[in-house]
């Protein structure tokens, strides 16, 4: 069982209802928190609703648009879709190009990162026989790409090349042409993931597919992107 918490800024009193979220059956609780509701009243809606979605046997919960005290639930963890969208970063980045006009074999892209990371690594390592060539802008990088051209063959590319479209694992470091941010705080910049053949619910698409991939009910080859505006 998974839960969802939505509220609203009305009076009310906390109510919980199944419902469906895309292929999966949720348990939502809506808090009430009007305006100039005390703070220790909020507190114990709060959490008020995460025991009533833990003794239903919930203990991941999916975050209605917005809802501003994640980081006030003790019983529950949010579905962070993070993870999962810096797994995918070479699915992101080719649909980042071709949103861009670009085919992949005509493409550069950049992978940039405070450090090398497995998410940066693994990417790069399954993009190398798809794209014309990578930019890795991270500490080691210029290694790291030489020991990419001695294993597949992929030419090093030098920052000042530049690229078509650039994942970026951190705040820091280079950006050129379409920007995907897979870190804490950043964006897509118009673009999301989807699953073939799952209908996903529009306010928390990423939150569902993010959970549907943890558990392996959805894989790599099935996911794909489509601009944010044009899911339903």
């Amino acid at each position: 069982m998974v839960g969802q918490l939505v509220y609203v800024r009305e009076k009310g009193r906390g109510r919980g209802e199944r419902v469906k979220l895309g292929p999966m059956t949720a348990l939502r609780w809506t808090v009430y928190a009007p305006e100039g509701l005390a703070p220790w009243r909020l507190r114990r809606r709060l959490r008020k609703a995460e025991k009533a979605l833990v003794r239903a046997g919930a203990g991941r919960v999916i975050l209605g648009p917005d809802f501003p005290w994640a980081d006030r639930l003790t019983l529950l963890r949010p579905v962070d879709p993070l993870p999962m969208l810096r797994a995918c970063a070479d699915v992101l980045v080719l649909g980042a190009l071709a949103a861009e006009g670009v085919s992949p074999h005509r493409g550069r892209v950049a992978l940039s990162a405070p450090r090398l990371c497995p998410e940066l690594e693994g990417a790069a390592e399954r993009l190398c026989h798809r794209v014309r060539g990578l930019v890795i802008d991270a500490p080691g990088g210029e290694d790291y790409a030489r020991y990419l051209q001695a294993k597949f063959g992929l030419p090093v590319t030098p920052l000042a090349a530049g690229a078509d479209v650039t994942a970026a694992f951190g705040p820091e470091g280079g950006r050129w042409g379409r920007r995907v941010e897979l870190y804490e705080g950043g964006t897509l910049n118009g673009l999301a993931l989807e699953a073939e053949g799952v209908d996903l619910p529009a306010d928390c698409a990423d939150q569902v597919l993010a959970l549907l991939w943890e558990r392996g009910e959805v894989r790599r080859e099935e996911l794909r992107v489509c601009l944010a505006d044009s899911m339903p």
